[in-house]
């Protein structure tokens, strides 16, 4: 059988939206993909998950949530999403989307850091 066009990955995997997914750790932080539409709207903690509500431009795809797991100089754990495998659809759609940071937790209370979620405003605390 072919791909459905609406088939939304998080991670590589068929989204399930009751599921919090893994951020992935990096080395280094990408540079943003120039030409693909994807952008945070809203971002909030639900118990040890962050809620990104996210509007992509595509019928379809692959989204990722990184970080390079060091507290920057504003004392900010960076997250930052990248919609790889973009569509060539133009529709314009909107998904919430949770990721797990429980293996961020310790890290961002020992140094009272918060959450920044990179090319937005959101800047949050893991309560």
């Amino acid at each position: 059988m072919g791909q459905n066009i609406n088939e939304f990955k998080v991670n590589g995997k068929i989204v399930d939206y009751n599921n919090c997914y893994e951020v992935k750790k990096v080395k280094q932080l990408p540079e943003l993909f120039s030409g693909f539409v994807c952008e945070v709207r809203n971002a909030q903690m639900i118990d040890d998950c962050l809620e990104l509500s996210v509007v992509y431009g595509g019928c379809n795809g692959n989204l990722e949530l990184m970080t390079d797991n060091i507290i920057n100089h504003q004392n900010q754990l960076v997250f930052m999403p990248r919609w790889a495998e973009p569509s060539m659809c133009k529709a314009m759609t909107v998904v919430k989307i949770l990721f797990d940071l429980k293996p961020y937790k310790v890290l961002l209370k020992e140094q009272s850091a918060t959450i920044k979620i990179a090319n937005s405003s959101f800047d949050l605390f893991y309560n």
